[in-house]
């Protein structure tokens, strides 16, 4: 047999890769099988690159139940990038004091495949910093830091983000209607912050302000999360200006 074309392997490479991304998206460990269905591939197919990604240890199988989970060979990774991207390691003092100054959890998310993407964050201070947030992604339609970047991207930009995917449900107070979203979206831009009240989660609510690059665009939003949007609409003012400290470093 001979050796697979280039363009074969290629396309088996962003398969193997689709999958170790459902795996990491998936709640709740899958089996081959409900990998399979979930990526809509076959089968056969999926448990041969699951064996794959096994044994260069990206993926791991519980030997109990054969359900898969991410391996340890993506900790290399994920840490060498929380190490040296520019963006996290130069917002994490202001992150970290901005924590400080509101004795409240602080978020920064970037806008990552659709979705929002925990980058960065800072505890209260009386508890341990808490790494297994980064990393996490969230729908981008019913998150506050996913609100900041959007009320300042071309609506174009925005209407074909919102067309990717479904605005499912998370609560009853989800937005699920992209006019509804527009017009949430004009209201955070005329006054310069989002807002989420337990759209995300039924207990939690946040604001969240955006963060722009050189050009101006949103790069990133920052949140602080609490119970009462009344009292977090207080902090906005050190919420903006940790938001301008860490745009200005971005210029």
């Amino acid at each position: 047999m001979g050796e697979a074309s280039p363009q074969a392997m290629v396309k088996t490479l962003g398969k193997a890769l689709a999958l170790l991304d459902k795996v990491g998206q998936c709640e709740h460990p899958p089996t081959i099988g409900e990998l399979a269905v979930i990526a809509g591939m076959s089968r056969p197919t999926t448990h041969r690159l699951v064996q794959t990604l096994v044994a260069a240890g990206f993926l791991q199988q519980n030997p109990r139940d054969a359900r898969l989970s991410i391996g340890l060979s993506v900790l290399p990774l994920a840490s060498r990038l929380l190490d040296t991207h520019r963006l996290r390691t130069d917002a994490l003092p202001h992150l970290q004091a901005l924590a400080q100054k509101l004795n409240t959890r602080v978020n920064m998310g970037v806008l990552h495949q659709g979705r929002i993407m925990i980058l960065a964050g800072a505890d209260k201070p009386h508890l341990p910093t808490i790494y297994s947030r980064f990393g996490r992604t969230v729908p981008v339609h019913c998150c506050g830091l996913g609100k900041a970047i959007l009320a300042w991207l071309p609506q174009a930009q925005v209407q074909a983000i919102l067309a990717e995917r479904p605005m499912v449900a998370r609560t009853p107070n989800t937005l699920t209607s992209v006019p509804a979203l527009l017009a949430e979206l004009d209201a955070t831009r005329d006054r310069g912050w989002s807002t989420e009240f337990r759209e995300n989660t039924a207990t939690s609510c946040c604001i969240a302000v955006p963060v722009f690059d050189g050009a101006e665009r949103p790069a990133a939003a920052i949140s602080i999360a609490g119970r009462s949007l009344e009292a977090l609409e207080a902090e906005v003012p050190a919420a903006l200006e940790t938001a301008e400290l860490i745009s200005h470093m971005l210029q």
